[in-house]
């Protein structure tokens, strides 16, 4: 019987070692998950990301497009490449989509591993439409409350936005689906 125990836990300790050590950042994952990591500062870092992400954003679509900052946007090249194929489809009517952020809260955030994370915040963006050349205000400043689920990722050490999701201010957001967590 003791023969059988010791093989047990053997054969657990090889298998927890080899996928352990198999996975080019088992350690990493086993000393997230084990608590062996400052949350506090992967979750400042995270805030800042977000910050930077939607102060190039409202940048993007207040000049029209100008490319300065694009390497410095935090998001997925998909993200940067729907940010810009709106700035073009208001451009060919000689308009811009001028935003101006007034708010941003994090209500919660979720570190699924040491390199996703997603968060949820509450933003107001006072938003107008106004003429390319003149900027001329061609609609009222309009304040709009939302909710953003953001997903994020951590590549070449740096965080990432690599998806969002939009919500009403007043919408319930659906449960997180682990599986869509393709990241």
């Amino acid at each position: 019987m003791k023969k059988i125990i010791i093989s047990g836990i053997a054969g657990i300790i090889l298998a927890s070692s080899v996928s352990l050590f198999s996975h080019e950042k088992g350690l990493m994952n086993l000393a997230f998950h084990l608590g062996m990591h400052d949350k506090a500062a992967v979750e400042k870092n995270v805030v800042e990301t977000l910050n930077l992400f939607n102060r190039n954003f409202a940048t993007f679509f207040n000049t029209g497009g100008n490319l300065a900052g694009l390497n410095e946007f935090p998001a997925a090249k998909m993200i940067k490449r729907r940010v810009f194929q709106e700035i073009s489809d208001w451009k060919k009517k000689n308009q811009l989509l001028v935003y101006d952020k007034d708010s941003f809260e994090i209500e919660n955030m979720q570190l699924v591993n040491h390199v996703t994370a997603v968060a949820v915040a509450k933003e107001v963006w006072f938003l107008n439409v106004q003429e390319m050349g003149s900027r001329k205000k061609l609609s009222p400043v309009k304040a709009n409350p939302i909710q953003v689920r953001y997903f994020l990722k951590k590549v070449d050490g740096a965080w990432r936005v690599v998806e969002y999701e939009v919500f009403g201010s007043r919408d319930d957001i659906p449960a997180l689906n682990m599986e869509r967590l393709y990241l």
